[in-house]
């Protein structure tokens, strides 16, 4: 519980620092790293809060993502008769996908794709449903509905990265103006796409499991 709460504290302070910077960039730095760049643009010791705001963000979301990945490896070994103890408030970690908007800005400053990466944090808004179910028996029923819920959401996510593939790479770039929008859009939306998935997962598992009960009432 102290784990989760430090957390959460860790994200609430990196997105204040965030907004400080950002609001400190467009009111005495000219919106340097806020909006696009021209290609002259370089670093400058004026430019370290908007930096330290970014470097903070994105470590704070790959450890997100490691102990994520931990916690994954740990449930397969041992996947134990209830579902996990989460609080439903750990779905608003979902708003970290809105980070993925800076990436538009740096490209064009820089060429940076980095932050596209970030749409795939949408996926936390999981997390409230998962919330929601926290302490479940995990039954013959509840088991079917989790693998059923996993099933249908791979197959929308594979469906759209295979529109995807055929709507950006296969288009050469021929209808975004060149192939490297083209593969930003790609990049986009296999991002977003990976975090419908993750989301997905959960509410579709949240919705059969309610349905069920309904049912049985």
């Amino acid at each position: 519980m102290k784990k989760r709460t430090l957390l959460i504290a860790a994200g609430v302070c990196c997105l204040i620092f965030l907004l400080a910077a950002t609001a400190y960039s467009v009111r005495f730095n000219d919106s340097r790293l806020v909006v696009p760049m021209d290609g002259s643009f370089q670093l400058e010791s004026r430019d370290l809060p908007m930096v330290l705001a970014l470097v903070l963000v994105t470590g704070y979301v790959l450890t997100l993502a490691g102990l994520l990945v931990v916690h994954i490896f740990r449930r397969k070994k041992d996947p134990g008769t209830t579902t996990r103890k989460l609080n439903p408030v750990l779905g608003f970690l979902g708003f970290l996908g809105f980070l993925g908007f800076l990436g538009f800005p740096a490209f064009r400053a820089t060429g940076d794709t980095t932050a596209f990466v970030f749409f795939v944090f949408f996926g936390f808004f999981g997390f409230y449903y998962e919330g929601k179910m926290s302490g479940t028996f995990m039954d013959e029923r509840f088991r079917e509905n989790a693998a059923k819920a996993q099933l249908k959401a791979l197959r929308i996510t594979v469906s759209i990265v295979y529109l995807a593939l055929m709507v950006f790479a296969g288009s050469g770039g021929r209808f975004f103006g060149s192939f490297e929008n083209a593969m930003i859009g790609l990049l986009v939306s296999l991002s977003l796409t990976m975090g419908l998935g993750i989301f997905l997962s959960e509410y579709l598992l949240y919705r059969y499991d309610h349905d069920d009960q309904a049912d049985g009432e």
